[in-house]
Order: C-alpha cells, then sequence, then structure tokens
C-alpha cells in the first residue's frame, strides 16, 4: 500500500543522504557535482508535493503493488528498474503490432481474392439476368394474375356460401309439400341474415348485385311466411284446446310469424273465426242438448234467473277453459312477439293503422296498441301478452255471447217483475267481477257484460214507474188511516231488492234504487196526507207510512249498513209528527177541559179584584167543565190516536199531552192561589163580619180553591 511508503519519512529527510542518491541516478553524479544546487532542488520539490495530489498518490499505489523492500539498492535503482520495465512492455507491444501486422498482410490477400471471385460472380449473374429477364417478367405477371385469381375465387366463394341458397334448402323453404321442421326455421334465419346484410351491398356506387339479391330473398321470405301461414292454420283446424300443453312447434311458429304483423293478424282472425263457430255450436248445444247434453239450460231451468245464471255460468266455464289454454301461445314467448312486432314496423308501415274495434274485441288491440303513440311520456309496448289474450278470448266468444246477450234482454223484458230484473242486474254485477278479474276490465266480454247491467238496471227502473205510476193514479184513503197497499208493495220490493245487493250495495247505487223505488211513493203518501183537512188525521196517517217505512229500512241495517242515513232521516221526520201530535192533543185537553179559557182571562186582568171578582162569577162552571173532562179525557185521547199503528208512538203522545196538562194545570192553581193571596184580608175580614152580624151566606166560600177545587194530583190522577 502507499502508506508503507508514507510511514517511512526519513527517505525524504534532507539529512538523509541516501535520498539524493535514490533520486538521483549513477549518470547524473557528474551533473550533480556540476550543478551542486540540483540535488536540494530535487529534495525540495519531492517535499512540496503533497500526498492529495492524484498522481503522486497513484504513482505511490502502483509501487506498492509491486512489492519491493525498502532498502538502499532498491531506492537507488527504482528508476533504473521503472524504465527497465517500461522498455520492456514496449518490446512487448512491438511483437504484438508485428503479428497483427501479419495477419493484416494474410486478410488483404483474402480479400483481394474474394473481390476477384466477385467480380467473376456479378459478370456471370448479369449474364444470367440479361438472359432470364424476359421469363421472370413474364412469371411475375402470371403470379399476379393467379393471386387475383384466387382472391376472386375465395370471395366468390365466400359470396356464394353466405348470399345464395341452393336449390335444396330454397326448396325446404318455400315448398308446401315440404315438412316445417327445424332445418326449415334454421334456413329461414339464414335468408333473413342474407336480407338483412344486402343493405351492406347497397353501400357501394354498383348497387345492381345489392338491388337483385335482396328482390330474390324478399320473394323467398314472402313465400316462406306463406308457407309457414299456411301450416299455422292447418294446424288452428286440428288443434285439441283440451289437451293442457299445446304443441311447441305452434308457439314457435307464431313467435316467428309476428315478424309478420299482417299475417299473424290474420291467423289470429282465422283462429278467432274458427273458434267462434265451434264455441257458438257449443253454446246452442248446452242451451237446447242438441248434442246429448245431459242437462239442457232452456229445459232444466224454468225460473229465468237461474236461467240467466246457467247461461253466464257456462261462458264463465268456457272462457276459464279458453284462457287456460291459450295461455302458452302468447304468455311464454310475450317478449319474443313483441320484438319482432317492434321490429316489422318499419317493414309493414300499414300495419300502424288502428284499426276498427267492434263490440267483443278487436284485431288491433293485440297488433297495433302503443304503435307510437306517447302517453305522458312513456311508449305503451306494442305488445302487451294479457290483453291479447283477453281480446283473443272475447272474440272466440263473441257469437256465444250475442245469443247470450238476445236471450238475457229478452228474459228481462218479459219478466216484467222489477225485482226479478235487479236480480238480474245483481248477478250480471257477480259476474262482471270475475270476468274483470279474469280478462281484464278492458276487454270486450267486460264491457258486453256492463252493456246487459246497464239495459237490466233501466228495464227495472222503467217497470217500477210503470207500477207506481199505475198504482198512485188514483188517492185512496183507508178508514183506518193505515199506508196503501202500494206502498207495502214497494217496501218489499225495495227489501228483497237490497237483500238480494247485500253488504256490496254502495251508497250511489242505494240512492238510485231508493229514488226508483219508493220516492215516487212516498210523494204519492204525502200528496195524499196533504189531501186529508183534519190536521190530526193528517198527521197519523204520516206517521203511519213513515213507520212502514222505517221498520223496512231497520229490518235491512244489518244487512245492508248504507241504509243509515235514510233511516235517520226517517226517525227524524216521524219525531217531528209526533211532536206535532202532541202539541195538538195538548191544545185539545186545554181547550175541553177550559183551562186554557181560565188562564186567557186571567192575563187579561191585570187587577187582582178584577180577577177575583170574575173568578168567583165563572169559576164554578169551570169546574164542572173540568169534572166532564176528567171523566173521559183518557179514553177520547186513545180513540183519537186508535189508528196509529206504532202503538208505542200513540201511548207516548198521550202521555206526553198528559205531562204538558198536568204541568199547566199546576200553573193555574197557582195562580189561583196568588189571586187569594192577593185579594184574601178583605174578603176574609167582610165574610167574618156578615157571620157574626148573622147576615152573611153561611155556605159562601171563603176561598177560590172552594169553587175550583181539583187539585194537579186529583188531575194526574185521573188522567194516568
Amino acid at each position: 500500500m502507499a502508506t508503507t511508503y508514507l510511514s517511512h519519512r526519513d527517505i525524504f529527510s534532507p539529512s538523509t543522504i541516501d535520498v539524493s542518491s535514490s533520486l538521483g541516478s549513477s549518470a547524473d553524479a557528474t551533473t550533480a557535482a556540476r550543478k551542486p544546487n540540483a540535488l536540494g532542488t530535487k529534495v525540495t520539490s519531492v517535499l512540496s508535493s503533497s500526498y492529495a495530489d492524484h498522481e503522486i498518490r497513484d504513482a505511490l499505489r502502483l509501487l506498492d503493488d509491486r512489492g519491493l523492500q525498502n532498502d538502499q539498492d532498491t531506492r537507488r535503482n527504482l528508476k533504473t528498474n521503472a524504465q527497465k520495465d517500461v522498455i520492456d512492455c514496449n518490446a512487448k507491444i512491438v511483437d504484438d503490432f508485428g503479428a497483427v501486422a501479419e495477419q493484416l498482410r494474410r486478410v488483404g490477400s483474402l480479400l483481394n481474392t474474394l473481390n476477384t471471385t466477385v467480380d467473376s460472380m456479378r459478370s456471370h449473374i448479369s449474364a444470367a439476368r440479361q438472359e432470364t429477364a424476359a421469363v421472370l417478367e413474364d412469371a411475375g405477371e402470371l403470379i399476379s394474375r393467379k393471386q387475383d385469381t384466387e382472391a376472386k375465387s375465395t370471395l366468390l366463394t365466400a359470396f356464394t356460401s353466405h348470399f345464395l341458397i341452393s336449390t335444396t334448402d330454397l326448396n325446404l323453404l318455400t315448398s308446401s309439400a315440404e315438412p316445417l321442421d327445424d332445418r326449415f326455421f334454421e334456413i329461414l334465419t339464414r335468408v333473413k341474415h342474407i336480407h338483412r346484410d344486402c343493405e351492406i351491398l347497397l353501400g357501394y356506387e354498383n348497387q345492381r348485385l345489392g338491388l337483385e339479391l335482396m328482390e330474390q330473398t324478399t320473394r323467398n321470405l314472402d313465400a316462406a311466411f306463406k308457407k309457414l301461414y299456411t301450416w299455422i292454420q292447418r294446424e288452428f283446424k286440428g288443434l285439441d284446446l283440451e289437451d293442457p300443453h299445446i304443441s311447441s312447434s305452434i308457439r314457435r311458429a307464431l313467435r316467428v310469424l309476428s315478424e309478420r304483423p299482417t299475417l299473424f293478424q290474420n291467423c289470429l282472425d282465422f283462429f278467432a273465426e274458427a273458434r267462434q263457430s265451434t264455441l257458438a255450436e257449443a253454446f246452442h248445444a248446452a242451451l237446447t242438448g242438441s248434442s246429448g247434453v245431459a242437462k239442457a239450460i232452456e229445459f232444466s231451468t224454468h225460473e229465468p234467473l237461474r236461467y240467466i245464471g246457467d247461461m253466464l255460468a257456462w261462458v264463465h266455464s268456457t272462457a276459464v277453459s279458453e284462457k287456460e289454454a291459450l295461455e302458452g301461445l302468447f304468455i311464454s314467448d310475450a317478449d319474443d312477439i313483441s320484438k319482432a312486432l317492434t321490429t316489422s314496423k318499419a317493414s309493414e308501415p300499414w300495419a300502424r293503422i288502428p284499426r276498427r274495434r267492434s263490440s267483443l274485441g278487436s284485431s288491433s288491440s293485440i297488433t297495433t296498441e302503443g304503435s307510437g303513440q306517447e302517453d305522458g311520456g312513456k311508449r305503451e309496448p306494442v305488445f302487451n301478452p294479457h290483453a291479447a289474450l283477453a281480446s283473443l278470448i272475447s272474440r272466440n266468444l263473441s257469437t256465444a255471447c250475442a245469443t247470450l246477450s238476445s236471450r238475457i234482454d229478452v228474459a228481462v223484458r218479459n219478466s216484467g217483475d222489477p225485482v226479478l230484473q235487479f236480480k238480474t242486474f245483481n248477478v250480471l254485477d257477480f259476474y262482471r267481477g270475475i270476468f274483470t278479474k279474469l280478462l281484464g276490465p278492458e276487454a270486450a266480454l267486460v264491457r258486453l257484460i256492463e252493456t246487459l247491467e246497464s239495459n237490466a238496471l233501466a228495464h227495472f227502473e222503467d217497470t217500477i214507474e210503470e207500477e207506481i205510476r199505475a198504482a198512485t193514479s188514483e188517492i185512496v184513503i183507508n178508514e183506518d188511516l193505515s199506508p196503501p197497499t202500494y206502498l207495502a208493495t214497494g217496501l218489499r220490493q225495495f227489501a228483497e231488492i237490497c237483500r238480494a245487493r247485500g253488504p256490496q250495495m254502495t251508497d250511489p247505487e242505494l240512492e238510485r234504487i231508493f229514488t226508483a223505488s219508493l220516492s215516487g211513493i212516498l210523494n204519492a203518501c204525502a200528496g195524499t196526507a196533504s189531501s186529508i183537512t183534519n190536521v190530526r188525521s193528517s198527521s197519523i196517517y204520516r206517521i203511519n207510512y213513515m213507520t212502514a217505512l222505517k221498520s223496512t229500512l231497520s229490518g235491512l241495517k244489518i244487512q245492508v249498513p248504507n241504509v243509515g242515513p235514510p233511516l235517520e232521516k226517517a226517525s227524524t221526520e216521524i219525531q217531528a209528527l209526533r211532536d206535532g201530535l202532541v202539541k195538538e192533543l195538548h191544545c185539545t185537553f186545554l181547550e175541553y177541559s177550559g183551562v186554557d179559557e181560565i188562564m186567557q182571562e186571567l192575563d187579561s186582568r191585570q187587577n187582582a179584584m178584577a180577577r177575583k171578582e170574575w173568578l168567583v162569577d165563572k169559576l164554578d162552571g169551570f169546574a164542572v167543565r173540568l169534572d166532564e173532562f176528567l171523566s173521559s179525557a183518557l179514553m177520547d185521547a186513545q180513540e183519537a190516536l186508535k189508528r196509529l199503528l206504532d202503538r208505542a208512538i200513540a201511548q207516548d203522545v198521550v202521555a206526553e199531552a198528559i205531562d204538558r196538562f198536568c204541568a199547566d194545570f199546576d200553573e193555574l192553581e197557582a195562580m189561583l192561589e196568588m189571586v187569594d193571596v192577593q185579594t184574601g184580608s178583605t174578603i176574609v175580614g167582610e165574610t167574618r163580619d156578615a157571620a157574626k152580624d148573622g147576615t152573611g151566606d153561611a155556605g159562601s166560600p171563603e176561598l177560590l180553591r172552594d169553587l175550583y177545587p181539583r187539585t194537579g194530583a186529583e188531575v194526574r190522577a185521573l188522567l194516568t
């Protein structure tokens, strides 16, 4: 290491003679003698050198790596040895360069040989090129033509395989003699793809090929869909709806045919017409028993209501069977049919025109609903499977329902019984709810039932109006003031109607039935009551027919909770009439007993003595009149109210009138005592003086109570 030399600083000390010897060489000794200052200069130069100098440090490191011994010989010969090593290295390098030069000479000769060979080959190649240039040109042209031919052949093969259909496949696709199997649908799918890809060919400048292919594929597709349409019609003719599993091939065929909305709709129309005929014959057979039916509806049911109910039950059973059988046609493949119909709108613009609806369903509800119309920003679906199914069932039953409608209408018209007509309405309303749950509220069959309901209710109102008009044409008042017979008839009919309708009766229905059944009768009864001149008899008559109404409504309270408001109104009117009877009977009591006359005379005289004089003069007669009244007042009152049908009301009227009369009598009794008190001192003193002188009448009364002896307690006891 360099540190070895640095540790011996004495070799550089000026006092060491060996340093000058190690730094000087034998050749420099003469020069050092001639120049005595050279040694000192070198020593100074060495001592001024710093170890931090990179060259010094590297030199010392190399010296240390040589492994020299630090002795006098080594230091003396250090420069000489270093120069010797340099010379040896240079000699070795020169030898190496000599070998390199020899190799370069050999390479040069080799390159000359190669150049000669290359020039010879170049001359041969130039000659060959001149000889084969024409052949190569012809070969290049042939290869180019081959590549073009191969590319065209590949293109033709690809075009033929993609855009052309073989004769065998085309025959299978269009010929009605060939079966409709999976291979048919595969070929049809391929032809549809070809037709769609023809649009790409139309994008080029030469559109002839695209137009010809599109025209050809269009003809093939039309023939294929025509074959599919014919096959479905043939399958529909032999379709067994009793089979719970309709053939999957029919469902697949319908799904594919939905891409042609017109054919799809025509196919459904054909099926509906076939089912209309079949179901119409089945309904006729069920009515008449022409096909060996065990129980014909017309011969086994003699009641009109049951007759109507059996017909509706048959229609409901048939509708359920039709729905169960036809659900597989629409529900399972609804999404695919909807997509196909949506896509096909562009190819058949005329399919967007909605068809006119018939009374029992329209095909437009199946294929054209929501064809672009928007409601509230939302586009309606093109195909609603449930609506389509309901429409198809309604159309299948249209002929049978036409027969049903006419027979129900005849039955309702011929019945002449308003109760039966309303029960018919009730049965129709029941089946309307069932058909609504089965087919939906917009189904044509539901609308037909609603029409029958309206007709039945209209017949009911017309019939009952005619009955009321005939019954109330003449005013007849019974001697016992009992309600008229037509009121009892109307109440009976109203009760039967309400019981038939039951708890499901709504407030508007109740109001309509009440108006039709009872309003005219009640108005006639009110007119009859107004014609009775006697107020008491008129009130009794009103209470009697209102009591009959209340009794009927009370009996319906549990079955028809809605009768509460008219029942309260009847009770209020009866209470008002009862209060009027109480007031009238009370006035009669006051008049016949003379109490009213006494009180009026007392009120007209303000002077106590004048009252006293009048009472002394008249009171004796009024006492006799009161006794006569009390002897028969209670019986007379009961006799007067005996024509009240509600005996409880009659008793309440008499009791309240007696209470009011007794209260007035107590007031009269108090007034008489007051007159005695006001005039008692004078009259009593004169009476006593006359008795002492013997001039007075010993039998003359001293008080007015002696002239009018009846007390309130006695009157109350006699009247009760």
